[in-house]
């Protein structure tokens, strides 16, 4: 992987991922990347060198695009997800080596109460979403950002119901330290 500095940024669907992420670039000169839009990437990129590549999972072409677009000493947000919701509508964990592919050197995890995230999806997606099952996704992607966090040596930080004044201070350290 190119190594450009990645803050990994996750959440559940709806937590406020996207908001956090583009007021954290504005005010620290990160660019700004979703999962989502990687994966799509290719699709999306005008460069003549484009491969059409058949990969067998989503994670893999994640990794793959991202290798495409990271650049050396630039620094990213990348956010995303620890858990996603597999064919069965269950909640299910996103396997340690994408992250060990995506190579972050820090973790911030969005939290925010289950019914505001329920109610957030309704509006956003017109879809009625199980409370018991993002409940139990938001636990899920907590319990799995620290497995991550600690298999990979990385600083964790969590942020309660979007609270960017303490994620300022949290990323200030940070550049001060890299």
């Amino acid at each position: 992987m190119n190594k450009g500095k990645i803050i990994f940024i996750g959440g559940i669907h709806a937590v406020g991922k996207g908001t956090v992420c583009k007021e954290l670039a504005q005010k620290f000169n990160f660019e700004h990347l979703s999962a989502s839009q990687v994966l799509k990437w290719d699709e999306l990129s005008d460069s003549k060198n484009k491969k059409v590549q058949n990969l067998t999972t989503t994670q893999d072409r994640l990794l793959t695009n991202l290798n495409r677009i990271i650049e050396p000493n630039k620094k990213y947000l990348l956010d995303g997800h620890f858990t996603l919701l597999n064919s069965n509508g269950e909640p299910e964990k996103i396997d340690e080596s994408t992250f060990i592919g995506i190579q972050p050197e820090s973790i911030i995890l969005l939290t925010c109460e289950p019914k505001i995230i329920y109610e957030r999806l309704k509006q956003r997606d017109d879809l009625i979403y199980n409370l018991s099952v993002l409940e139990k996704m938001q636990q899920m992607e907590v319990e799995h950002a620290n497995y991550i966090s600690k298999r990979l040596n990385i600083p964790l930080f969590i942020v309660i119901d979007g609270n960017t004044s303490t994620i300022f201070e949290h990323l200030k350290n940070y550049e001060n330290t890299n």
